[in-house]
């Protein structure tokens, strides 16, 4: 338990950055999810994954950083989730083609699923949580072990500045390292089914509410790279108090590892996740509405 201390790190060093970025703006500061750079990198270190993939994953990094700041083209953004992942893969494997696209359709999906789940960074700071303690709980890979920890202990110093609305943003770089970081535990864990189940447990509502959200923007002819206020945890922030907003990935995420435990790997419990999410969406998208109704009456 020695990765303790580095809780007052991480608090000091958010601390740090806040009164920073207060010195040349009074918007809020984003982009403190740089700090996961600090796990990375010793996660890169004592798993010895190479310099390229250090490097490299590093330097996108610190240049999705930027995007937090000033704001960089999509373009180089989608460039960057595609060849983290190839860097990732190659660091693991030899090289696949078919393997290769499969998993950049994967960083690409997590990587958005997570930047959309960003709104209010209380949510994106517990999604994160339960993501990296299915990690830590369910590989007896210590590295996983030991890293999950160290991004849990940063996530627990975060979410200190979030007790109070807009106080800091984790930002697009925050979750381009997480998902570098969660890519990477898969790959090395890669024959532990209960701990893909369970991930995809947490995961999925997340995912399907992007791509309801998605089809519904499609459907009204809106710009999908435009900022949005659809999701559901974004409507049970505007419409309830005490936080409840942070309830539906919570609830979902446990709803969804009692379907997964009782299920194979197969395309029947993708089938269930499927239903059982979409009715799950509509059903709170219906309450969402109606408190909507009330506080308008």
């Amino acid at each position: 338990m020695i990765y303790v201390i580095f809780i007052p790190i991480f608090y000091i060093l958010n601390y740090t950055y806040i009164k920073i970025w207060k010195i040349k703006s009074n918007k809020t500061p984003t982009g403190a999810g740089i700090f996961l750079i600090i796990p990375f990198s010793y996660f890169a270190l004592i798993s010895n994954q190479g310099i390229l993939y250090f490097s490299l994953l590093l330097l996108f990094s610190i240049i999705y950083f930027f995007d937090d700041l000033i704001t960089i083209n999509f373009v180089w953004r989608v460039f960057f989730q595609i060849i983290a992942p190839i860097i990732i893969f190659i660091s693991y494997f030899s090289f696949n083609i078919f393997f290769i696209i499969f998993y950049i359709l994967i960083f690409f999906i997590l990587i958005n699923t997570l930047n959309f789940q960003d709104g209010e960074d209380l949510n994106i700071a517990i999604l994160l949580s339960i993501i990296f303690l299915v990690f830590y709980i369910n590989t007896n890979n210590s590295v996983i072990k030991n890293i999950s920890l160290l991004v849990l202990f940063y996530l627990l110093a975060f979410s200190f500045f979030n007790a109070k609305k807009k106080n800091l943003y984790l930002g697009d770089v925050g979750c381009f390292i997480s998902s570098i970081l969660i890519l990477s535990f898969i790959l090395l864990d890669n024959q532990n089914i209960v701990l893909l189940k369970m991930l995809l447990a947490v995961i999925f509502f997340p995912l399907v509410d992007v791509f309801l959200v998605a089809f519904y923007r499609i459907y009204k002819r809106e710009n999908l790279l435009t900022r949005n206020y659809y999701h559901i945890y974004q409507i049970f922030s505007k419409k309830l108090k005490f936080r409840l907003y942070l309830l539906p990935n919570i609830f979902m995420s446990i709803i969804n590892s009692c379907i997964t435990i009782n299920f194979f790997l197969n395309h029947n419990l993708f089938f269930v996740l499927i239903c059982v999410n979409v009715f799950a969406c509509i059903f709170l998208r219906l309450i969402g509405k109606k408190f909507s109704t009330q506080n308008e009456n």
